[in-house]
């Protein structure tokens, strides 16, 4: 996917999707960073991201960044790097955000990343080449010394028994956010998780498509600024309610009880 910019079909061969939720602490240098990833590589790619009604200074920052991206790159379609911006007046939730971004792709290749900059998105060459070299659909990433609490740490280990269990899923970090996929599978998935869920439920219903699915040890840093919205207690009782439900709806999908999953 490197040297001459040779895109899909003319078009953009890399989508780096994300969410972004009172991020003004981070943003700016994240996406400047991810621009410069794809410059460098010489990708005929495009940033799209999806400002979930942020109460800071987001939005003004996405929207400068856009407006300057846009006079530099001026019709050179060889090193244009577009950023996206999508906005919601009201917080709908990280699922809702990252479904919008997503949607609104058009790369050959989606990758999905939190905002925040615990995560590289240079490490899409690792994934990318697990996916070429085995012939997959999707590749997801595992945190590999995971920087966080070491309640989130236990957290994600009792999720990956539960995944087990219910879907037989051996994977070792299914709720990692960074993951990269064949665009048609990553855009025909219907994400219905609000929060913390939604990169398992990419999982899961990947699998359930019956996707190729393989994974690679990825980065995870701390955070440079701002702070995590994640609470533990209230996200796992709704990580579990959610994945009842899923287990529900995959038994109905099977059943041909439903048409979509």
């Amino acid at each position: 996917m490197q040297g001459n910019r040779a895109g899909h079909e003319g078009g953009v061969t890399l989508s780096i999707v994300a969410p972004v939720y009172n991020e003004e602490a981070n943003i700016e240098k994240v996406i400047r960073y991810w621009r410069g990833v794809l410059k460098k590589g010489r990708i005929i790619g495009e940033i799209v991201v999806t400002n979930d009604g942020s109460k800071d200074k987001s939005l003004e920052i996405l929207n400068r960044l856009k407006d300057e991206f846009d006079r530099e790159d001026g019709h050179d379609v060889d090193s244009r790097v577009p950023l996206v911006v999508i906005s919601l007046e009201k917080n709908g939730g990280y699922g809702m955000a990252l479904s919008n971004s997503i949607r609104n792709s058009s790369g050959r290749y989606v990758l999905t990343i939190d905002s925040d900059g615990q995560f590289d998105a240079g490490e899409y060459r690792l994934l990318l080449e697990r996916l070429e070299k085995d012939n997959l659909d999707l590749v997801t990433g595992y945190r590999k010394g995971k920087k966080d609490t070491v309640l989130k740490v236990f957290l994600d280990r009792v999720l990956n028994l539960i995944l087990r269990v219910m879907f037989g899923l051996k994977l070792k970090d299914t709720n990692c956010a960074l993951k990269l996929g064949k665009g048609e599978l990553i855009r025909g998935i219907n994400i219905e998780s609000k929060g913390y869920p939604t990169p398992t439920e990419l999982i899961i219903k990947s699998s359930v498509l019956n996707a190729s699915i393989g994974e690679v040890g990825v980065s995870h840093f701390d955070r440079k600024g701002g702070i995590s919205k994640l609470k533990p207690f209230r996200t796992g009782v709704n990580m579990l309610k959610f994945l009842v439900y899923l287990r529900l709806k995959i038994w109905l999908f099977k059943s041909n009880v439903i048409s979509r999953i």
